[in-house]
């Protein structure tokens, strides 16, 4: 079976960028106009988190969510598998290199952070060519996780599961003046996070990049790739995380406060459709209730 995924995501890896995001367009805009949970989440978050845009903005977001999250799934084969040449030209972007260079210069590693906005698989990919990387990953089953591993792996990154020794792995890395990827807007199980505001809504946030900071002195900063229209290539942002982010007090508030940043810069191209609030305090409301009505 992992062989004939793995060869299906290598033809697809082979198809032209533009094809692969038209394909992307039309399935973004049926999921618009066919009801379901992922178009009802995303309005829901939209309504919940950018209340002060007006409506008819947050719609459009909507729309174009649902657009780029399809495309998401769609580039993933051809930054996985597709020719390397082309993967070339998507990470020359030299300013953006020489900003993640002079975050290891100074020998205490760093931490990149890269949410589910834009192309996230391409800015874990730009990472591990600019210096060594170990990045977690959540396993997803035997079968996806050859093909994600080889696919995220191809240009030297090292991936280690969010269980099993992960954690340590990362901490090895930062003292030997490396970098380590995380996606920091997850929902972490319950034990490994705390309750922090995210918009304005508690949001159980984990505690892994204020205690890597904290014990290792080490810088964090955003890292996401814009996805750029017509299937035209992509644009790195690397923007540092707030100071405080490595407080043990106050550190997932702060790295909240970064992810609110980086989400309303390019909110259309953001998961709006994952579930971020699905823990909540006791006694508190679930904001996913009203879906169910």
């Amino acid at each position: 079976m992992s062989t004939l995924l793995r060869g299906l995501l290598i033809l697809l890896g082979h198809l032209p960028l533009p094809v692969l995001h038209g394909f992307a367009v039309v399935v973004g805009r049926l999921m618009w106009w066919i009801p379901n949970d992922l178009k009802r989440v995303t309005e829901l978050h939209l309504d919940l988190c950018l209340e002060e845009l007006p409506a008819a903005d947050r719609e459009q977001i909507a729309r174009l969510s649902l657009v780029h999250m399809a495309k998401a799934v769609c580039e993933a084969p051809a930054i996985w598998f597709g020719p390397r040449d082309r993967i070339d030209r998507w990470l020359d972007d030299a300013a953006a290199r020489d900003q993640l260079q002079s975050l290891v210069a100074g020998g205490r590693g760093a931490i990149i952070l890269c949410p589910h906005i834009g192309s996230w698989e391409l800015a874990g990919l730009f990472c591990s060519t600019v210096a060594p990387i170990t990045s977690l990953y959540k396993p997803q089953g035997e079968t996806l996780d050859r093909v994600m591993l080889e696919g995220r792996s191809r240009l030297g990154a090292n991936l280690v599961p969010t269980t099993g020794g992960g954690v340590k792995a990362l901490l090895h890395a930062l003292r030997n003046g490396q970098m380590v990827g995380i996606l920091p807007d997850q929902d972490p199980p319950w034990g490994a996070g705390v309750f922090a505001p995210l918009f304005g809504l508690p949001a159980h946030t984990s505690e892994l990049v204020t205690r890597l900071a904290s014990r290792t002195g080490a810088p964090v900063w955003f890292c996401y790739a814009e996805r750029l229209g017509r299937g035209s290539g992509f644009r790195f942002h690397i923007t540092p995380a707030p100071q405080q982010v490595d407080n043990p007090t106050l550190g997932a508030a702060m790295l909240n406060q970064g992810i609110e940043s980086v989400l309303t810069h390019l909110p259309e191209q953001y998961w709006w459709s994952y579930k971020r609030y699905r823990r909540q305090p006791a006694g508190s409301l679930n904001p996913y209730a009203r879906l169910k009505r």
